[in-house]
Parts: C-alpha cells; structure tokens; sequence
C-alpha cells in the first residue's frame, strides 16, 4: 500500500497509511482532501493560509494582510526598466530585464534556481532508501537487547 499523501510514492509503514517520512503530519480536515496540514488543520487549498482582506480577492496574504496585487506600492518594489510592472527580484530589476543570477553552466541562458545552477543542471537527488520495517524492528530489538545486557552486566557486555 502506498502512503495516502498526494504525490508521495513512498510505501506505507505496516499497520498505518502514511510512509515513514509523512509518519508525523497530519491530513487536511476537509474531506477527501490527501494533502498534508498547513496551519488550522486545513491545507493551504483549504484554508490553511490567510486570505486576502481585499473583499472577493481569493488568493493567499504575501504582504502582511495582503497579497501582492493589493498590498501597497510602499512595500512592494517595481522593475526600473520603462514600462515594465513586474516586481523586483535583484539589482532594482525583475527576472527579464536583468535582476537575477544566470546558470554558470556556459552557453545555459537560464537562470540560477539553485547553487548557480537552473533547474535542468542541478543534478537530482537520488532518493534515500528506507528500511523495511522488519529490518527496523530486527535493528530495534537488537538495540534493546544489548540495551537490557549492559545494564545487567553494569557495563561489562559479554558477548
């Protein structure tokens, strides 16, 4: 059985429904809903972010009470290239004119996401492997085991 988070390919744990990476999060209040809780036991989707104070505007506070669209010009910065309205990103610029790193790989146009690198040559992790949870319980037993020995030996383990 696979974990019930949404996207997570993991195998469930014996005797639960969630892998041993999501083991401690909770699930989403509403529903049939399989993603994990922000805040409020609720999802982002479902409320778990707050919403914009601007009556009828549905998208999540990114500026104090506000998302970007309706906080203020004060807080937010704009490109200085002419007649661009896209935020700032680095320099006094937005991503397109400049205000951002490039991929140091030559001849990649593409800009840095991660360690000066964009997302096409940043090498991908390769996924840790889990240990079976009989192997977990065999390790923990045996972690026990010498556990009980030491102490009854007062710290002369005989093996």
């Amino acid at each position: 059985m696979k974990c019930f988070f949404s996207g997570c390919e993991h195998d469930a744990m014996e005797g639960t429904w969630k892998c041993t990476f999501h083991i401690h999060r909770s699930r989403c209040a509403a529903g049939d809903c399989r993603n994990q809780v922000y805040a409020r036991n609720l999802c982002v989707r479902h409320g778990g972010k707050r919403q914009c104070q601007v009556q009828g505007c549905r998208l999540n506070c990114r500026v104090g009470d506000y998302c970007t669209r309706h906080s203020s010009s004060e807080v937010l910065r704009f490109c200085s290239e002419e007649g661009c309205n896209s935020q700032v990103h680095l320099r006094g610029k937005c991503f397109r004119h400049g205000g951002g790193r490039r991929c140091q790989v030559e001849g990649c146009t593409k800009f840095a996401r991660n360690r000066g690198l964009c997302a096409r040559h940043t090498p991908k992790k390769s996924q840790p492997t889990l240990p079976s949870f009989n192997e977990f319980r065999r390790r923990s037993a045996l972690a026990e085991v010498e556990s009980l020995l030491t102490f009854y030996y007062s710290g002369q383990l005989v093996v």
